[in-house]
């Protein structure tokens, strides 16, 4: 039986199987991995472009960090100086202002209080009158005499 001849067959595929390898060796040697080469060194600067651009942006992101906070600091301490003059003012408005309703009241107080003695020292000259008036017609009614006549000093 000759599929069963072990010599023939063997050296007809040992050969075909060195050519094929032949083949796709060159085939993959100068055309498939010098592309994939490319693909891959295309890739690495791709990645390395990208990476160089990460570690750029993240610079800039601290940087950015930085300034916000510190310019958030500076706002409290702003804010915090405005707050600080708005009560020193607010103290000083408010102490003029209990100044001036203090001498206001000082001088409503005197002004009342010299009303007060006018009207004391006319309801005294009145009272003065009065008791004259009163004594002279008492004395009038006692001694038979008109009021009129009867002057007291």
């Amino acid at each position: 039986m000759p599929q069963l001849e072990q010599t023939e067959f063997f050296l007809s595929q040992l050969f075909w199987l060195v050519v094929l390898f032949v083949i796709l060796f060159v085939v993959l040697t100068y055309f498939t991995l010098p592309k994939i080469r490319a693909f891959l060194n295309k890739r690495d600067t791709f990645i390395n472009d990208h990476l160089s651009k990460q570690d750029d942006l993240i610079k800039k992101a601290e940087t950015l960090i930085n300034e916000y906070e510190n310019k958030i600091i500076q706002a409290k301490q702003e804010a915090d100086s405005i707050i600080n003059n708005a009560k020193s003012q607010a103290l000083e408005e408010s102490g003029k202002l209990l100044k001036i309703t203090e001498d206001k009241i000082k001088q409503q107080i005197k002004d009342t209080e010299d009303r007060i003695n006018k009207e004391k020292e006319i309801a005294l000259e009145d009272l003065d009158k009065e008791i004259n008036a009163s004594a002279s017609l008492f004395i009038a009614k006692v001694t038979n005499q008109s009021s009129e006549e009867i002057k007291l000093s």
